[in-house]
């Protein structure tokens, strides 16, 4: 299911073009690297690469707060392992029907596109976050690449 959900935003960069140039004072150099990355990320991922060790996620706080992606948060025997009782999701991608139900999920679908107004889940989020520590209770916040959405939100409530 996870490959179904990447998709490439290379267009949305030509169509945004005007903005990006306009309003945020993008450069050729700066829209073209943008461009770049964006194709990067909507390649699959070989299979034949063979990670060394287990793939964790960070810790951001130690037996607190755990930052990582889609990957991470399908695998159930990590996340037992780990002791991660919450699950903040937010990627387009819902989480298979097993993990929703041994795990407290908190989902978000939010689209990995550079109009969404993330800011709009931070309190809500926050709040989450904070009710699980002063519980003493593990979280994970991921997306689907680990990169940019996950990490708003975990940025958001440490500034908080």
């Amino acid at each position: 299911m996870a490959n179904t959900c990447i998709r490439s935003n290379v267009w949305m960069i030509d169509r945004m073009d005007h903005y990006l140039r306009n309003n945020l004072q993008a450069t050729d150099e700066e829209i073209e690297y943008l461009k770049i990355l964006c194709a990067l990320k909507s390649k699959p991922i070989d299979p034949t690469i063979k990670l060394q060790g287990p793939r964790k996620p960070s810790t951001v706080i130690d037996n607190f707060l755990y930052h990582g992606d889609f990957g991470h948060a399908q695998n159930q025997t990590l996340l037992n392992e780990l002791g991660i009782q919450h699950i903040i999701n937010v990627c387009d991608c819902s989480l298979d029907e097993e993990i929703k139900s041994n795990f407290n999920v908190l989902w978000f679908h939010i689209d990995d596109t550079l109009n969404v107004d993330i800011r709009q889940h931070f309190d809500q989020t926050s709040s989450f976050l904070q009710t699980c520590k002063e519980k003493g209770e593990k979280v994970l916040v991921h997306c689907q690449m680990g990169i940019s959405r996950s990490s708003a939100i975990i940025l958001a409530y440490l500034l908080r």
